[in-house]
């Protein structure tokens, strides 16, 4: 079982934030780790990086929007990844998956409509069900859903629980703690429902990035600096994806007032970000009292819990350097003999 509690930033595992998890690593003989994320450090380059084992610049799913080759953006959600899933190679292999998300665009960004089952159908938000601030599943609904999965023989069921994300916008990651308390509360209904195969099962659980503070509510614009250099930009949190070749690009960027940093991610593209408390968009649009996307969200939580013979060996091997957001592929393939 792959678990996203998705935002929760790997510093507030413990005993007071997270009882239910630490009650759980300990027992296991396990610790949370904090590991790399993928650069956007954004929800759907990782989750589309958990389930293909390589970076954004090779999966596509660079950010919420991609840039197509006539230069037109579209949802992440319409594209998926463009090479093979986890999903795809148990379907080969004869295995089956049950994808449950909150976040009812992962099903597109995932490629989860190759699972054997996945839900929300399709990716739309069924009828009459409860939604946050953002639009997305509420956990409330995604939970009872998540324990229909575990309650079938699926080979590997993935579960994602959208709450610390929107918190963490809305509220900002000090004042979300407790959503962050709720959602590590939702993780006991999950144990229980594992309790009977505890020992032939592993779970894994994990997020897809960390939050910062937004101090600075007027974002931080790149169109004036680009205007002219041939390069285009679309925002991605508290950093923006900026296209182009122009042999300058890095340049043109650090020169910009109040840009912290720039980095490559494919000859084409550039990653750049504002300093603390900034976020990057357009003129006007009204900013959130938390962001990410930048370096310094670049951290995941990464814990591996159960009785199964292998969690201890795969705890070793996530504490060890290396270890990051493309790793987990790996370890999945593994565990299902794959």
């Amino acid at each position: 079982m792959f678990v996203v509690l998705d935002g929760l930033p790997p510093d507030v595992a413990g005993p007071e934030i997270t009882p239910v998890l630490h009650d759980w690593c300990f027992a296991s003989g396990t610790s949370p780790h904090s590991i790399p994320a993928v650069l956007p450090a954004s929800t759907y380059p990782n989750h589309a990086t958990f389930v293909t084992g390589v970076l954004p610049s090779l999966h596509g799913i660079v950010g919420n929007h991609v840039r197509g080759a006539d230069g037109r953006f579209r949802p992440a959600r319409k594209i998926g990844p463009s090479v093979p899933t986890i999903f795809d190679a148990t379907a080969s292999a004869g295995l089956t998956t049950a994808v449950v998300v909150g976040d009812q665009d992962l099903v597109g960004v995932m490629g989860a409509r190759s699972a054997t089952t996945h839900w929300p159908p399709d990716g739309i938000v069924p009828e009459g069900a409860a939604t946050d601030a953002h639009g997305y599943l509420d956990d409330e609904v995604t939970l009872p859903r998540v324990l229909d999965a575990l309650s079938g023989d699926a080979d590997l069921v993935v579960a994602h629980l959208n709450a610390p994300d929107t918190a963490g916008h809305v509220h900002g990651p000090e004042q979300a703690r407790g959503v962050y308390r709720a959602t590590d509360a939702r993780l006991a209904p999950v144990r229980d429902a594992i309790e009977a195969r505890r020992d032939d099962t592993v779970v894994a659980i994990v997020s897809d990035h960390a939050m910062e503070p937004i101090t600075e509510r007027e974002p931080l614009d790149l169109s004036d600096a680009l205007e002219g250099s041939g390069l285009t930009w679309f925002p991605e949190g508290s950093a923006a994806l900026v296209y182009g070749e122009h042999v300058d690009a890095a340049a043109v960027l650090v020169g910009t007032p109040g840009v912290a940093g720039v980095e490559p991610l494919a000859p084409d593209l550039h990653l750049v970000w504002g300093d603390e408390g900034r976020w990057l968009c357009f003129a006007g649009v009204p900013g959130e009292p938390g962001m990410h996307g930048s370096p310094r969200t670049a951290r995941q939580l990464a814990a591996v819990v159960g009785t199964h013979p292998a969690v201890r060996e795969l705890d070793e091997r996530i504490a060890a350097p290396g270890f990051d957001a493309t790793s987990w592929y790996g370890e999945i393939a593994a565990l299902l003999g794959i």
